[in-house]
């Protein structure tokens, strides 16, 4: 008797008898979770002290090769995107208070905020992580449309809108932002400063 291949098996003889093997020969590609720079990630709900607040990272990307600083609710301070530190969240986790939503469409915008620096060379962003200018991701109860000024550039990242301010159960993300970015600044004598931003 000859048993040939076909579909859904293939077939191997030798001396010492006959197999048959029924798996999958074209086996799913598995697919590994997306991830970018600035991806809003690990949201998650927090209670404390009998009040629940939104938690949040963003994975560690770059402002013309600056990575930003951002609120580290764990220690009180301002840490890079990209900091190291056995035994601490990588990256850093923020949390919203109810002052970071706007009332009406209780949504936060996770906003990427930088300036130039403030003496000459007037560079931007400005390269000093002591400084207010420095990139740093900060939450916003405000849609930036258009609220760039000589001191600022603002941009989007992303969004998290929750059911209740005061006591959320459920949370929305969006992404508006999925890589590292260029940005230039723009400034000519009268007008507000003007900042464009490219994705790298």
């Amino acid at each position: 008797m000859k048993i040939q291949p076909g579909v859904g098996y293939n077939f191997d003889s030798s001396s010492h008898g006959f197999t048959l093997d029924t798996s999958d020969p074209f086996p799913s590609v598995a697919v590994a979770p997306t991830t970018h720079p600035f991806k809003i990630v690990n949201v998650a709900l927090r209670t404390s002290g009998g009040a629940t607040t939104v938690t949040y990272q963003v994975q560690s990307g770059t402002l013309n090769n600056l990575v930003p600083l951002i609120d580290d609710y764990a220690s009180g301070t301002t840490v890079k995107l990209d900091r190291t530190t056995a035994g601490v969240a990588n990256p850093p986790t923020a949390e919203l208070v109810t002052a970071s939503y706007d009332a009406t469409t209780k949504t936060c915008y996770i906003t990427l905020r930088a300036g130039p620096k403030t003496a000459s060379p007037y560079t931007y962003p400005d390269d000093d992580d002591t400084t207010n200018q420095y990139p740093v991701i900060v939450p916003g109860n405000v849609a930036p449309v258009s609220p760039d000024t000589d001191v600022w550039g603002f941009l989007v990242i992303g969004t998290i809108t929750v059911d209740s301010i005061t006591t959320p159960t459920t949370f929305t993300v969006n992404q508006n932002v999925s890589g590292s970015l260029w940005a230039d600044r723009i400034k000519l004598a009268g007008i507000t400063a003007r900042y464009y931003y490219a994705r790298i």
